[in-house]
């Protein structure tokens, strides 16, 4: 006999966040990516003419992740391991900016758990596209609450 369970409600990764607080997240970071030095050019020449339906699809991404919304349907490992232009550096520059953008749109603990999910994923990406087997990812790639 099969044994069939409802689904466990999916609750928010945060009480604190919610899809505006995300949509603002992507905005912001965004925005900053596009001002960076070394991230901006890797982005633009991607994704020139195509900003918004990125930024679209990035909502549903983090809506996905922090609200558990199971909105985004894409593959992000494939997308970034076809990046030949990323260096393994850039994860930590793509945390940078990351990081405090998360503290200015949510609420401390909130946004520990934003950078604790953004934190998983960079890892995940760095591994899929730098890792070798046994390797370690580097320790910038947490912040431990910092």
């Amino acid at each position: 006999m099969i044994d069939i369970r409802p689904a466990p409600k999916r609750e928010p990764v945060h009480p604190a966040i919610d899809a505006e607080g995300i949509s603002r997240l992507v905005e912001c970071f965004y925005a900053r990516i596009r001002e960076d030095v070394r991230l901006g050019p890797i982005f633009e020449t991607r994704l020139e003419g195509r900003w918004p339906e990125h930024l679209m699809k990035m909502k549903l991404f983090w809506h996905s992740v922090l609200l558990r919304s199971g909105a985004y349907k894409g593959k992000p490992v494939e997308s970034h391991r076809a990046l030949d232009s990323v260096l393994p550096e850039d994860y930590r520059q793509w945390l940078a900016l990351f990081r405090p953008v998360a503290r200015e749109i949510f609420e401390p603990e909130a946004a520990r758990a934003v950078i604790d999910a953004a934190e998983r994923i960079a890892e995940s990406l760095w591994l899929a596209s730098f890792g070798t087997p046994g390797a370690m990812t580097p320790n910038w790639m947490k912040t431990s609450g910092k």
